[in-house]
């Protein structure tokens, strides 16, 4: 039997991490001296209260959190195992979780594990996992659900956000000090993306959250155009009033490209790089 392990940075709807065929690894998430496992450890209400007058990151799962998921799901039954994890471009994850996965597969012979790097996140991850359950559903193998996969990420799979505060991305050092006070002082708000190679990347900015989604939203419409849409995603963090109007904007604009429509709150792992307020869309291309 086949069975799917991932990080949390995949941002899984509840029903999807939930099954039991699925296993979700939380990342650390480290505020000040202090590590927590992310959605396990810690709430996103405290991580946001933390964010008000500091600085937080995240780190890579604990690999006796890794092997567990091996273990766990390998004594459910399951001895074809597909690891989907955060792009190996953003993080050392993927690479742990093969680390890991190798050393496992060493002690049990007969286990079959294949590895994806999504060369993406959250929802653009979640919805390569949502591909790969409806193969497994439909009776495909464990190496063409891969290969498929493979074949989708970074350029079947678009993703497109909005961040309402450009201080995190200014702290990281992903755009300059400089950059970053001119786009605060002019209530700039930059639109990211994941590039083909899985990096993190500005692809516009818009003065205010409302022009900056509209316009994300126009760029998800434009790159989907012609194609058919296998699914979508959209994702928010936090729940103030302005943010659950412009999410429902974003979905009313977007859901006639498909049926199949996944949406949450944002992991704390996200959170904690952008704060809250951020709205995120994707679309999987056929």
């Amino acid at each position: 039997m086949l069975g799917i392990i991932c990080d949390s940075l995949v941002d899984l709807p509840v029903e999807l991490a939930e099954r039991d065929d699925v296993y979700v690894v939380p990342v650390m998430v480290v505020l000040g001296e202090k590590s927590f496992r992310d959605g396990v450890e810690i709430s996103r209400a405290e991580i946001t209260d933390f964010l008000e007058n500091n600085f937080a990151r995240t780190s890579l799962p604990s690999p006796g959190d890794v092997m567990e998921a091996f273990e766990t799901l390998y004594s459910r039954g399951y001895d074809e195992l597909l690891v989907v994890n955060l792009s190996s471009a953003l993080s050392g994850t993927h690479n742990l979780f093969k680390t890991i996965g190798e050393q496992f597969a060493s002690a049990h012979e007969s286990v079959a594990i294949e590895y994806v790097d999504s060369l993406s996140l959250s929802g653009g991850i979640a919805m390569l996992v949502y591909k790969a359950i409806s193969m497994k559903e439909m009776g495909d193998s464990l190496r063409v659900i891969s290969s498929d996969l493979r074949s989708r990420a970074g350029t079947k799979n678009f993703v497109f956000f909005v961040l309402p505060t450009l201080k995190y991305l200014k702290q990281s050092g992903r755009i300059g000090r400089l950059e970053g006070s001119v786009g605060e002082i002019l209530n700039v708000k930059p639109i990211g993306t994941i590039d083909s190679d899985g990096i993190f990347t500005l692809s516009g900015k818009a003065r205010g959250m409302k022009k900056a989604v509209e316009k994300m939203v126009d760029r998800l419409i434009d790159a989907a155009k012609g194609k058919k849409v296998l699914c979508l995603a959209l994702y928010h963090s936090g729940n103030e009033r302005d943010t659950i109007s412009l999410v429902d904007w974003a979905r009313k604009r977007i859901s006639s490209l498909s049926e199949t429509l996944l949406t949450g709150e944002l992991s704390s792992g996200i959170l904690v790089h952008g704060g809250k307020g951020i709205i995120g869309i994707g679309a999987l291309i056929a």
